[in-house]
């Protein structure tokens, strides 16, 4: 079942670098949480498939040009600690960035049910219990 969980996060996430945001909703949960990370500004937590799309029209809708590049997922069981990168392009300036992000994902149900969001790993491995 864990690997199973596995194998849903990454189609998540190659719908949406396919497709876009809407494309990920096949693989969320109705009644997802997901949470900002906690030291943005006015940092919120996003609820079911509606929250999920004003996250993304928030934060990248002035992108011309958005991804997100898996490099690891450390297999939890229910749980997943996906470490990636967001790779994006400014639409009016055209400027690129690079940001590695780290997320607890809970799966359930065969949908993402929860998604918290970390600045370093060893934010994430605690969250499930682990340790760098």
């Amino acid at each position: 079942m864990s690997q199973e969980n596995v194998e849903i996060v990454r189609r998540a996430v190659d719908a949406f670098n396919r497709d876009g945001p809407e494309a990920a909703l096949a693989w969320l949960a109705p009644d997802l949480e997901w949470h900002d990370l906690p030291d943005l500004p006015d940092a919120e937590i996003y609820r079911g498939h509606r929250g999920f799309l004003k996250a993304f029209g928030q934060f990248f809708g002035e992108l011309e040009l958005f991804r997100v590049k898996v490099d690891e997922i450390i297999d939890r069981g229910e749980q997943m600690v996906v470490c990636a990168r967001n790779i994006g392009q400014g639409r009016g300036s055209g400027a690129r960035f690079e940001q590695r992000i780290f997320g607890v994902f809970t799966v359930r149900n065969r949908l993402i049910g929860r998604a918290v969001w970390f600045r370093t790993r060893e934010e994430a491995l605690k969250a499930v219990g682990l340790k760098e």
